[in-house]
């Protein structure tokens, strides 16, 4: 039987461009709503509200990663597109368009946020701009903190891939671990966890007038793209001595059990 005809390049990038936008506007959002409503009932921000915003990202990762995973492979974060390159499982030549791609719809899924909320609303709620209290943190702890969160993103990102793990479950496995690692880095940094994420908010925060901090940039950019590339040679590393080990698509086996091949992989996500 012969196989589907792939996706085209167009197709992949405009994949990755959308589900990159669903994630920026979902879970950068929610945080932004989460600031909206709390200026107007005064609530002090708890573990109760960083709980619903790590709960839209995980629910919106998981959607858009089965919606576009057979697709594109359903990288929608950079630090995971170079993982997969640096560790030979993704082709160097489609790193730039995908990252591109990327970087394009986070910044339209900014610019919905604006639109959903309001300009000046969204603007005094933060535009869902991650960041860290630089009175008592430097960039360079900032960084190493986002790079261990980003680690074990793509750490699991590998691991679920692995066509040896359970068929079908990969979007829901990296949704629950992008869960797990804001409840903890968020009070922190924010858990950006994702440099396209970060730049999206940031950009569109800039370009409605909102406070943004260029000095905090490099630790979100460097921090997460240096823990994604780390986390994905971890798992390649502990995983070589089984010959047989192969990376696949973040799509659910199709009816014969077979999966994508590693020519489209997330191959994740945050």
């Amino acid at each position: 039987m012969a196989a589907p005809p792939s996706p085209s390049t167009s197709q992949k990038l405009i994949a990755e461009a959308i589900g990159t936008a669903f994630l920026v506007y979902v879970g950068a959002g929610s945080a932004a709503a989460t600031g909206v409503i709390s200026a107007g009932t005064k609530v002090a921000f708890s573990m109760a509200q960083l709980g619903i915003i790590s709960f839209a990202f995980m629910l919106v990762i998981v959607g858009a990663v089965y919606a576009i995973g057979h697709i594109s492979g359903g990288h929608i974060n950079p630090a995971v597109t170079l993982a997969l390159a640096v560790s030979g499982k993704f082709p160097w030549r489609e790193v730039p368009g995908y990252i591109a791609a990327q970087v394009a719809g986070a910044i339209a899924g900014a610019a919905a946020i604006f639109l959903t909320l309001g300009k000046s609303a969204a603007v005094a709620a933060g535009g869902g701009v991650t960041s860290y209290n630089a009175a008592s943190m430097g960039w360079g702890r900032a960084g190493l903190i986002e790079a261990i969160g980003t680690f074990m993103l793509v750490f699991v990102i590998f691991g679920v891939i692995d066509h040896r793990a359970v068929p079908g479950w990969a979007p829901m496995a990296i949704g629950s671990v992008v869960f797990a690692i804001i409840i903890i880095l968020g009070p922190a940094t924010g858990a950006a966890i994702n440099p396209a994420r970060y730049l999206g908010a940031f950009f569109m925060q800039g370009a409605f007038g909102g406070t943004i901090s260029w000095a905090q940039l490099p630790s979100y950019v460097i921090g997460d793209i240096a823990g994604g590339v780390l986390g994905g040679l971890a798992y390649v590393g502990i995983a070589r001595a089984r010959a047989t080990a192969a990376l696949t698509s973040l799509a659910p086996a199709d009816e014969a059990g077979d999966t994508t091949p590693a020519a489209s992989p997330e191959k994740v996500t945050s």
